[in-house]
């Protein structure tokens, strides 16, 4: 055997890992020269520093080598924490590690084919297998250690520092111990050669280090960062979870903490980690994500996905981790937007600091959960780069994202209806007036005035719509929307209603959450489907009815926008229920007067001059809807003969409007 060059020769590992080959090479010559490798001539090779008697070249007696060569002083724990200190990467590992000399000999004796093949054909003929690694039996004989001896000290055996750590594992670990093959991780060879980390480096691919940020922690309440910084200086092994707000306050004031403490902050990318997921354990995961953060003294920062944003196996696996993670020596921080609670994850149960200022608290302001997620994404994304993204981004990209949620659950209506556009009774309009004015002075009714409902209800309005099919509801929902300036998005209950337990209740939580990041309005349709009359609960089916109307009514209290629900008969809805809208419009049947405007308004310019619109309110009871679908076929039937629209073609609308309704039709004049 040549003995290889050291890689840093004045560095504990360059001196320690020259001293394992050379005793490598000692006992490779005592094996050529007959000498059996479980009988060592000294028990334990770190007992005699004299060493062996040499030649001049320090190869042994002519007669063969007769003792294990001298082995280095090994470091006291003060020179190992100064070496340490100094960036020495071995003395790194047994500090953090709490490994002792004879380990860490062990270790490297173990890393020596990674480095020199030579000392891989060694192992080859000394175990007389195929492998280039070395067995328990050859790693121990190295160092005068018999295989008895390493099983009363626990040497080489699972849960030994080597085993826990993830040092050191078992290739076949089926074998009689004496014969188990040892390997090391690739990354130990890249962390003790002096590579920093990451994927290019051996490194988890799923791990990123952030990168240093010139500005401090932006937006996060100032009592709560200082609460934080207190916190892991108190309690450094305590899992946390960090509640953050559109402004993504977690990474940045999990950076500035973690760097007071010396700590390095690294971010577990959850999409990259999925992959690596797929042919793993969640134990093998958290191994290889503890043995990255502890190599390079850092944190472990984790994005939690919001519920209902990430499949169920990403979940479990992600899920999975952090409870493997939360018994590991490396601080964990989970991070999100929603409550700790509306998690439901049984293990870790963490330290929560909600990071976000008094005013980012406010219920406006709130994420919704596919909204959060792509917030997350977004400040993830600009935190590697060490960049603050500006906030109409990280707005579009909520935005963005809700609109696909809500759109996948609702029908989208940009307004085009304006109040000009309503024919209704004056009752009526003053009611949606009253609406109009909730949402728009809210924020002094309850906040400024003091007027706080309480019980933990929201700050938004909610209204029952009640009329006939045609009566206006939905138009005039349409025109609050238009005179408010927000998108409306109307649901179909029925739509969403399932029969499997839960379901129900989570695509309500899709629609609000994703409603009021985008502050739109949404209208519920066929609410008496929900909100049917209650009587006596006679089996499963009639529980399940009565927790999806429960649910939708607790989420109506808190949401913090314009909810709508029609129905169109009032008699069908539970009057406990009506009790908890703050307006109930009744939108009638039009009366002969309200008819005729409507002839008028939807007719405008095209209206023959010999149209008796009077006659025709007063002798045909229509709704508007109905109206309207008479104006469309008179003005179709009109366009397809090329010529003006006559009062002949409305009588036929008006015709073909009754026979649609089953209602018997007779010309007047």
């Amino acid at each position: 055997m040549t003995p290889t060059s050291a890689p840093t020769p004045t560095s504990l590992f360059g001196q320690r890992l020259a001293a394992v080959e050379e005793r490598l090479r000692w006992l490779y010559l005592r094996y050529e020269s007959g000498a059996p490798l479980d009988q060592p001539e000294h028990p334990d090779g770190y007992d005699d520093q004299d060493g062996p008697e040499t030649d001049d070249d320090g190869h042994g007696s002519p007669d063969g080598p007769r003792a294990a060569p001298a082995t280095p002083r090994w470091p006291d724990v003060e020179q190992l924490a100064e070496l340490d200190g100094r960036g020495d990467r071995l003395a790194r590992l047994a500090c953090e590690f709490g490994l002792t000399e004879r380990e860490t000999d062990i270790l490297l004796t173990c890393l020596l084919p990674e480095i020199n093949p030579v000392c891989g054909t060694a192992f080859r003929f000394l175990s007389g297998q195929t492998s280039s690694r070395p067995t328990v039996a050859v790693a121990l004989s190295t160092h005068g250690i018999t295989v008895p001896e390493a099983i009363a000290a626990g040497l080489l055996r699972p849960g030994s520092s080597l085993f826990d750590a993830g040092l050191l594992a078992y290739e076949d670990p089926a074998e009689a111990f004496p014969d188990r093959l040892l390997h090391v991780p690739g990354r130990l060879v890249d962390f003790l050669a002096g590579r920093i980390g990451g994927p290019e480096a051996g490194g988890a691919a799923w791990l990123r280090r952030l990168p240093p940020h010139p500005e401090a922690a932006q937006g996060a309440d100032p009592n709560r960062l200082a609460a934080l910084h207190e916190a892991l200086a108190t309690d450094p092994g305590r899992t946390r979870y960090l509640r953050q707000g559109i402004r993504g306050e977690a990474l940045p004031a999990a950076r500035e903490a973690l760097a007071a403490r010396g700590l390095v902050p690294l971010l577990l990318d959850p999409d990259a980690f999925a992959a690596a997921g797929a042919d793993t354990t969640p134990a093998l995961l958290a191994e290889r994500t503890a043995l990255e953060a502890r190599l390079l003294g850092a944190a472990v920062l984790m994005p939690v996905p919001p519920p209902g944003t990430a499949g169920p196996e990403r979940v479990e696996l992600l899920r999975g981790v952090a409870a493997r993670l939360d018994a590991a020596p490396p601080p964990l921080l989970l991070y999100g937007a929603q409550p700790w609670s509306a998690y439901e994850w049984d293990a870790p149960l963490p330290d929560e600091s909600d990071l976000r200022s008094t005013a980012a608290r406010h219920p406006r302001d709130g994420l919704g959960a596919a909204a959060s997620a792509a917030v997350e994404r977004v400040h993830r994304g600009f935190a590697l780069r060490a960049v603050t993204p500006a906030m109409p981004e990280v707005q579009a990209a909520a935005r963005l994202r809700s609109a696909a949620e809500l759109g996948a659950l609702a029908r989208h209506i940009e307004p085009a209806v304006g109040w000009q556009d309503l024919v209704l009774s004056a009752a009526v309009r003053r009611r949606l007036d009253m609406l109009v004015a909730r949402v728009r002075h809210r924020e002094k009714v309850f906040r400024h005035w003091g007027m706080r409902r309480g019980g933990g209800r929201g700050q938004g309005t909610a209204a029952l719509f009640v009329g006939e099919s045609g009566t206006g509801k939905t138009m005039a929902a349409e025109a609050l929307a238009h005179e408010l300036g927000l998108d409306l998005y109307v649901v179909s209950l029925p739509s969403i209603v399932s029969k499997y337990i839960g379901e129900t209740e989570k695509n309500l939580e899709r629609v609000f959450s994703a409603a009021e990041t985008l502050d739109a309005v949404v209208l519920f349709d066929e609410a008496d489907s929900m909100f049917a009359k209650r009587g006596e609960v006679k089996g499963s089916n009639d529980r399940h009815a009565n927790m999806q109307s429960g649910y939708l009514l607790q989420r109506l209290e808190v949401f913090n926008g314009l909810a709508i629900l029609t129905t169109n008969l009032r008699s069908n809805i539970d009057p406990a229920f009506t009790r908890r809208f703050d307006e109930v419009v009744h939108f009638e049947s039009p009366g002969p007067d309200v008819r005729a405007r409507l002839w008028r308004s939807l007719l405008g310019e095209t209206a023959p001059d010999d149209l008796p619109v009077d006659v025709l309110a007063q002798s045909y009871d229509l709704a508007g809807g109905s109206i309207r679908a008479c104006v469309e076929s008179a003005a179709f039937e009109a366009a397809a003969a090329d010529r003006q629209m006559t009062a002949e073609d409305l009588l036929a609308g008006i015709e073909t409007e009754y026979t649609k309704l089953g209602r018997l039709f007779g010309r007047v004049g």
